[in-house]
């Protein structure tokens, strides 16, 4: 069983007194524990059950997480929503996905609840509750122990194949888009963001994305946190404050789009080995066999995108115009003979489940040969020039935007 709270649950076990979330206000794993506990204690005061989906849109990311694991402790599914979400998204988003639960620090969001039947409670953060809840009087209950004493120890317990998240990462046809993803998924993007730090130290991650971001929530601050190392947040990102925590050993490794990456170089950051720029898988890719085995001495780029999880190891000195990248650990990456363009598909332990009520979307992103899943990624292999088949490809990291 790969429900990721059980991982949460021992590292916290071994690493009670050391900080866990850092910043100005540090939050230990004892304490983060403590708080989850009393979220799922919340969920359950208010009859959310397992299976019952809880909305998070929030900017601030010690409560993003603690909603995020207390979620999960109740065996409930976090749902996460871009802060740059509008009123009319954030209502097609709770819809869509049935939600009992809110945990929102927008104003106002009465108007917001009065289209949505399903919301039982809204708890809001830094902003004034109204008809909601208060995050810390939510919290202020004897725990998610059904006795009545907090144990903390409680979990609801989920199985490999359960739906662990859905995350919203931007829109399909100027509508919202949601990825959903199982408990073994989030457990394999731990474990792989938890290997790209080398040597046996705990990972240290600065969170230069915010955690609505699936790639920043899976493969940083879930990685980071769940092998028992500590994550920076970052929430409004300047690159000196980026290049001093690096400089200065306050972080180990930071995720950044492209156009931050670069703007760390020319303030001439020593970033060799600590900061990997995520790039869509929007862009040509070498096959696996022509992979670049070299790692050592240079910063690292990883392509990926919400649908198939980080995929690809990038050269730093790479550019379109070169032998890209190499496939990670665990991913499998071909052209399916119905791609006569040359696009490529993936499949992994970290790929999507599905689109949010999306089937058509998902038919025709999800292909199974002989029991395996492929997900197409918008990416195209190239001919024996090296050049791509077809033009320029989206630099968004979500791979789809509004039109």
């Amino acid at each position: 069983m790969s429900n990721i709270t059980i991982r949460l649950q021992d590292t916290v076990m071994e690493n009670q007194s050391e900080v866990a979330i850092s910043g100005s206000d540090q939050t230990t794993f004892s304490t983060l524990w403590s708080w989850t506990d009393a979220f799922a204690g919340g969920l359950q005061d208010r009859d959310i059950a397992a299976g019952d989906a809880v909305a998070i849109r929030l900017s601030n990311p010690r409560a993003f997480l603690v909603a995020f694991y207390g979620t999960l402790r109740n065996g409930c599914i976090p749902v996460t929503i871009p802060t740059e979400y509008d009123s009319p998204d954030i209502t097609t988003v709770l819809r869509e996905t049935e939600v009992n639960a809110y945990v929102t620090d927008k104003t106002p969001f009465l108007g917001i609840l009065n289209r949505v039947d399903t919301v039982r409670v809204a708890i809001t953060v830094d902003i004034d509750a109204r008809m909601g809840i208060d995050l810390p009087s939510f919290l202020d209950n004897d725990g998610m122990n059904s006795a009545g004493s907090r144990t903390g120890i409680d979990i609801v317990r989920q199985s490999d194949a359960d739906r662990g998240l859905i995350a919203y990462v931007g829109y399909d046809g100027g509508e919202p888009l949601g990825v959903s993803y199982s408990h073994s998924a989030l457990t394999a993007a731990v474990d792989l963001g938890g290997s790209i730090v080398e040597g046996d130290a705990a990972p240290r991650h600065l969170g230069a994305l915010p955690l609505s971001n699936p790639i920043e929530l899976m493969y940083g601050a879930n990685a980071a946190i769940l092998e028992g190392g500590q994550y920076h947040p970052h929430t409004d990102w300047d690159p000196e404050t980026t290049r001093s925590l690096l400089v200065t050993d306050g972080a180990d490794r930071a995720f950044c789009s492209p156009r931050q990456y670069d703007t760390l170089r020319e303030l001439e950051a020593d970033v060799d080995d600590s900061v990997a720029v995520l790039e869509t898988t929007g862009a040509s890719l070498t096959r696996p066999e022509e992979a670049v085995d070299d790692r050592t001495g240079a910063a690292v780029r990883y392509r990926g995108s919400p649908e198939t999880g980080l995929t690809h190891l990038v050269h730093p000195d790479a550019d379109d115009s070169d032998t890209l990248s190499e496939v990670l650990p665990g991913v499998e990456t071909r052209t399916l003979e119905e791609q006569s363009d040359g696009e490529l598909s993936v499949s992994g332990p970290t790929t999507m489940d599905e689109y949010v009520a999306r089937p058509s979307l998902t038919a025709e992103t999800i292909t199974t040969v002989d029991g395996t899943r492929w997900v197409r990624t918008d990416a195209f292999d190239r001919d024996e020039t090296g050049v791509s088949r077809v033009g320029d490809q989206t630099e968004s990291i979500y791979g789809r935007s509004r039109p």
